[in-house]
């Protein structure tokens, strides 16, 4: 429906008229006689239609159109012709825009009321460009190759890394290999053919430094059908220094304690044999016993566990001393659980429980491995956070108290899956759980990932948090990369950088020179079927609304001046004929 009608050349528009009538006058005077007939009005008529077309050619006319009835379909990758040609065929007069990443669609987009999008979709920084359009995505796209992939890039030397992902529409018989920076496979798996399965790799990172690993898709006679990166900053390990309490010694301090000695970590075992008698051990660090709770003795440890009985002991002003030790030093305290601790009011154990009937469970990272828990289950409040779960139900938790964090489980006798040749599963599940509490050491500016994979020439979008005021974010060749303060949190910042390099880079604060965040840019041409699933997903997310449910677009649409042209023409030649015609 047209509202009404604006002239791109509205500020001539009182000029123009003023001089058309000025020049119509002027035409009925010539066209004047004291008898007045038929051909004077109709002459007149006609001059003034003449006059008007000229008038309406300088003004340019254009009507504001309410309607979403125009339609347009943007082609992105992947695009199947046959949805094209089938919107082509229902809607003959619809408008084909084709889209290129990070360039703007601008003026196509003119007239265009409601919009399909065919393939894997808009990139998602360029959203914006379709703020104003009602937009509809087009289902039918199918994705091939690796749709999913998890894997942690910054992993701890001699640590095992699982590399875990979902293919779609494979090839049985092919294989996915996993290769180290030489070339050399290191695991592989073998697909089956089906629409989605899933995959696992694993790897143990024996050397300390930045590399850039593969995970390269062969056929049955080895060739090489794709090779992707996986990049992979490996660090050194830092030993914690641990301290363990224990009523009586049980085989879930003793297994706990050589996994934590084999891995480097400095452990103080405590045992009581009798009242106020204590069997010690120590592994990696010097013997100091320990025998009473004061800050001064807690501060040189970074994570304390202990087991129910002895938690249960504690004096007032013992357990008071371990709660001011986490507030205010950062140490971090584990529970081990056991019946007593789960009838403990919230205000002694720092958790509230209910009754479960559930006494196995598998864990998220494992779910092939059954392990035995507890028959309760975490009341989930404000504060608690999980460190691991199963069916969305939380396992182990803990809770920030101020500088330290307090934890416990609702797993029991987790050395059995050591006995049960789970030795992986079980070093995976402690050692999730002492970096989640163990002390943390201070750093001035903490950087977080916000992106991804980094592709060359398009946004990578970083966090971070610091304690610096206005700090001054750096790439590697110090350039400034412009950031944007969190409206809520005073102290963390976003930055945006568009990197040009392909392979390692590195971002630093100026004002901290030990605050660096080292990151991969891939090829855009690297990880195509991943991105091309994951921008599909953001654009099912964006689009999820239904085209006629949304509102209509107004836009501007020029009416077409070759009307008034021919007005001009056929009213001129009317007027040049008409003396000679009725001249007699």
């Amino acid at each position: 429906m047209i509202n009404h009608i604006n002239f791109l050349n509205e500020e001539y528009f009182w000029p123009l008229v003023f001089g058309g009538f000025l020049l119509w006058g002027l035409f009925i005077w010539k066209e004047w006689s004291p008898v007045l007939k038929l051909r004077f009005y109709v002459n007149v008529l006609i001059g003034f239609l003449v006059v008007g077309s000229v008038i309406m050619v300088a003004l340019r006319p254009i009507t504001e159109n309410n309607s979403s009835s125009n339609l347009g379909m943007i082609l992105t990758r992947g695009y199947e012709q046959k949805q094209v040609d089938s919107l082509k065929k229902a809607h003959k007069k619809i408008k084909i825009i084709p889209y290129k990443i990070n360039q703007p669609l601008g003026r196509t987009l003119d007239s265009v009321g409601t919009l399909y999008i065919l393939g894997e979709g808009l990139q998602p920084f360029d959203f914006w460009q379709l703020d104003k359009v009602p937009a509809q995505i087009i289902e039918g796209y199918k994705p091939l190759g690796i749709t999913k992939l998890n894997y942690n890039s910054d992993v701890i030397v001699g640590d095992e890394l699982a590399v875990k992902g979902s293919y779609s529409n494979g090839k049985k018989g092919n294989r996915l290999v996993l290769s180290n920076p030489r070339g050399v496979g290191i695991d592989s798996v073998e697909l089956s053919g089906l629409v989605q399965e899933n995959f696992k790799l694993t790897m143990n990172p024996k050397v300390v430094g930045k590399f850039k690993y593969t995970l390269v898709e062969k056929d049955s006679l080895g060739t090489i059908i794709s090779s992707e990166p996986l990049p992979l900053n490996i660090e050194d390990r830092s030993s914690l220094n641990i301290l363990i309490l224990n009523k009586f010694p049980t085989f879930e301090t003793k297994y706990l304690k050589n996994y934590l000695a084999e891995i480097g970590h400095e452990v103080t075992v405590r045992s009581q044999i009798t009242t106020n008698k204590y069997k010690f051990e120590y592994f990696n660090t010097e013997r100091l016993p320990f025998y009473s709770f004061t800050e001064d003795n807690l501060e040189k440890y970074d994570l304390l566990i202990i087991d129910s009985e002895s938690y249960v002991g504690l004096s007032r002003n013992n357990l008071s001393t371990i709660h001011k030790s986490i507030r205010n030093s950062g140490l971090g305290l584990f529970i081990q659980p056991e019946a007593i601790f789960f009838k403990l009011g919230p205000e002694r154990s720092g958790f509230s429980f209910f009754p479960s009937k559930t006494i196995k469970l598998e864990v998220e990272f494992s779910p092939k491995v059954v392990m035995d828990k507890y028959p309760y289950e975490f009341k989930m409040g404000y504060g608690l956070e999980k460190i691991h779960h199963y069916n969305n139900n939380t396992v182990t938790a803990y809770r920030r108290m101020e500088s330290g964090r307090l934890g416990t489980t609702l797993l029991q006798n987790t050395y059995q899956l050591i006995l049960k040749g789970h030795k992986e599963v079980y070093e995976q599940l402690w050692t999730k759980t002492i970096s989640n509490l163990a002390k943390r050491e201070y750093v001035q500016t903490e950087w977080m990932n916000n992106s991804g994979f980094a592709y060359q020439n398009q946004p990578f979008y970083a966090a971070i948090r610091t304690s610096i005021k206005n700090p001054v974010v750096l790439d590697l060749e110090g350039i400034e990369i412009p950031i944007q303060q969190d409206v809520h949190i005073a102290s963390k910042w976003y930055a945006t950088t568009f990197p040009t390099k392909i392979g390692w880079n590195q971002l630093h604060v100026k004002n901290d020179s030990l605050s660096t965040y080292d990151y991969y840019v891939m090829d855009t041409l690297n990880w195509k079927s991943l991105t091309a699933f994951n921008t599909r997903k953001e654009n099912q997310r964006h689009f999820s609304g239904s085209s006629e449910n949304q509102k209509k677009v107004k836009f501007l649409q020029p009416i077409n001046q070759f009307w008034f042209f021919l007005i001009f023409v056929v009213g001129m030649g009317y007027l040049w004929l008409e003396p000679k015609l009725f001249s007699k």
